[in-house]
């Protein structure tokens, strides 16, 4: 599925940051080979990153060319901070609360003085991420600056013993700042009943199959200008399943809402432009699968 954001002139952060990274590297590549092999290479760390230059540089989407775009900075949405304050320890060092706050249910918070950032976010370093959505429209309007609350949960969704761990990201004077966990289960969380029929759907195949709607709509690019819009036997999921997210997932709260009755989980590529979304629908069945796009 093409993202609703990537047709910008501009790209992400997460190109920028690809891009300067790039120029770093190859600059002291550079100064290594006038200076000799006993020279020690630059720490490129956050704090460029964090600075006012290193802010605002975008990668043009058409020549690669470096320019200065006034006004872009890691701060500019949540998702542009996130995959930085991901990949660099210095950011996370500045923008992690010390001590961290522990929330848990019935219990008196607890102040964490020895909190391992690196370990905690671990669950985000492979090749892809997932949100959930109440519908599609909420996706569409993501991204909206303005709309974009201060306070955002990243939820760690563990489907194999039923919790769930929020990170607590709050944004203070146009910087976000990790400063809190809250502990749950899923018996606490609004999609509790779409979490236990989940767990289920994606390690057991024959329960699968069966929670697959019957016909099921399908849309998928399959490189021409149109794709396929079509519906397929529930019996044929299997020929072309996709791997479905399962162990740990992730969740990005943004003042989403859940009736209870629609959720779509979106999937995607860190490193690349790879979206899919499966979207499930609770009927007088239980929950099916009903759609799946690419």
């Amino acid at each position: 599925m093409r993202d609703f954001k990537a047709l910008r002139c501009k790209m992400s952060i997460k190109c920028k940051v690809i891009c300067l990274s790039f120029v770093a590297a190859t600059i002291l590549s550079c100064e290594n080979r006038r200076g000799g092999q006993n020279n020690e290479p630059e720490e490129f760390s956050a704090e460029l990153l964090d600075s006012t230059l290193c802010d605002t540089l975008t990668c043009d989407a058409e020549n690669t060319d470096l320019t200065i775009d006034e006004g872009q900075s890691i701060d500019g949405s949540f998702d542009d901070f996130l995959f930085v304050y991901l990949h660099d320890k210095t950011l996370r060092r500045n923008r992690t609360a010390n001590p961290i706050r522990l929330e848990r249910t019935g219990y008196s918070d607890e102040m964490l003085e020895h909190f391992d950032p690196d370990f905690e976010f671990s669950f985000l370093s492979g090749d892809y991420f997932t949100t959930l959505y109440g519908n599609v429209g909420q996706m569409q309007v993501e991204g909206d600056e303005e709309a974009e609350d201060s306070v955002v949960s990243l939820q760690r969704i563990n489907l194999n013993d039923g919790t769930i761990r929020n990170y607590t990201f709050c944004c203070r004077e146009g910087r976000w700042y990790f400063e809190a966990i809250r502990e749950a289960t899923f018996q606490d969380d609004e999609l509790c009943d779409f979490y236990g029929f989940y767990a289920r759907f994606c390690t057991d195949s024959l329960f699968q199959s069966k929670s697959v709607a019957d016909p099921l709509h399908v849309v998928v690019q399959d490189g021409s200008e149109e794709g396929i819009d079509g519906i397929i036997d529930a019996d044929q999921w299997h020929t072309f399943c996709p791997e479905v997210p399962a162990g740990i997932i992730s969740n990005i709260r943004k003042g989403q809402y859940y009736t209870g009755y629609k959720v779509v989980m979106r999937k995607s590529g860190f490193s690349n432009g790879m979206q899919e979304l499966f979207t499930f629908t609770k009927g007088s069945e239980g929950w099916q699968l009903t759609r799946y796009e690419n």
